[in-house]
């Protein structure tokens, strides 16, 4: 597949990038460690692997008995596990570069959103013009003109970007505008008291009291903007995981349409799992 040239990714430089990614957030050796401490202490991973089994297991069974032309339209799970392992590079190369697209539209969107709100819900005069406008404009889904901005920006890439930017960006804007607008006014004269310039109270005072809030917003935004990209890179891309299932759904290759679709949920499952390490470590005092 071309893909992988598209934004400069090989199969094993992808997955190098997947793997350095896990192995920062994680350590190579304190996972397993905390995976099993896990696995010990709490139901709840046995519970999840015993359904997944049992709904495996089902599955299997209903499939046994298909003839071989029926098993194109309903795979059986051990078809899918499978592709799994024969197009292993493949998937961690769009993994790849859907992440690239996904964290550049990520980072605009909460440093825009940031810095934007916090501007915004200082001054009452802005925030009274153009919090109504944003609250108009937030409810379109970027979903619904994603093909448009294919068609008339002058990239996929650039085009992505702006519907993963637009995903994330309006819902930061508008919970740091609101936070501020509304912080407690005596929390403000207690840091005037202190003679502190409006850049150290943006930073020190306001900026710490949206974090909490931007934090919880950010798992459910960009789950959406990584369902968007998917949706996008099904129509214009060459390269990423909705690519991916879009080439052999074209084929009528279902079983690696499944795989995919699985291999989405699953990244979105790791991106929630991220975000909620990293709110632990930067919301210590919640």
């Amino acid at each position: 597949m071309k893909s992988s040239q598209a934004i400069g990714y090989g199969p094993l430089s992808a997955a190098s990038f997947v793997k350095d990614i896990i192995r920062n957030l994680f350590g190579a050796t304190s996972a397993y460690k905390k995976i099993g401490s896990w696995w010990r202490s709490t139901r709840q991973p046995r519970d999840i692997t015993v359904i997944l089994v049992a709904i495996l297991a089902v599955w299997e069974l209903a499939t046994v008995g298909l003839a071989k032309s029926a098993r194109i339209l309903y795979p059986a799970p051990s078809d899918v596990i499978a592709i799994f392992l024969s197009d292993w590079q493949k998937i961690v190369t769009g993994i790849g570069s859907s992440m690239y697209l996904l964290g550049i539209g990520f980072l605009l969107a909460l440093v825009l959103g940031v810095v934007l709100g916090l501007i915004t819900g200082s001054v009452p005069r802005l925030y009274n013009a153009f919090l109504p406008i944003a609250k108009v404009v937030s409810p379109i889904p970027p979903i619904i003109y994603t093909p448009y901005a294919v068609a008339v920006l002058p990239s996929f890439t650039v085009a992505s970007i702006f519907v993963i930017f637009s995903s994330i960006f309006w819902q930061i804007y508008i919970e740091v505008a609101i936070s501020v607008a509304n912080i407690d006014k005596k929390l403000l004269d207690s840091a005037r008291t202190l003679n502190l310039s409006s850049i150290s109270m943006l930073t020190h005072v306001l900026w710490p009291y949206c974090l909490p809030k931007i934090m919880n917003t950010l798992p459910l935004s960009v789950a959406n903007a990584f369902m968007v990209l998917t949706a996008a890179e099904m129509i214009g891309a060459t390269s990423g995981v909705g690519y991916y299932v879009r080439y052999y759904a074209d084929f009528a290759d279902y079983t690696r349409v499944i795989a995919g679709i699985f291999v989405i949920g699953i990244v979105v499952s790791v991106i929630n799992v991220m975000i909620g390490r990293i709110k632990r470590h930067v919301v210590k005092w919640q």
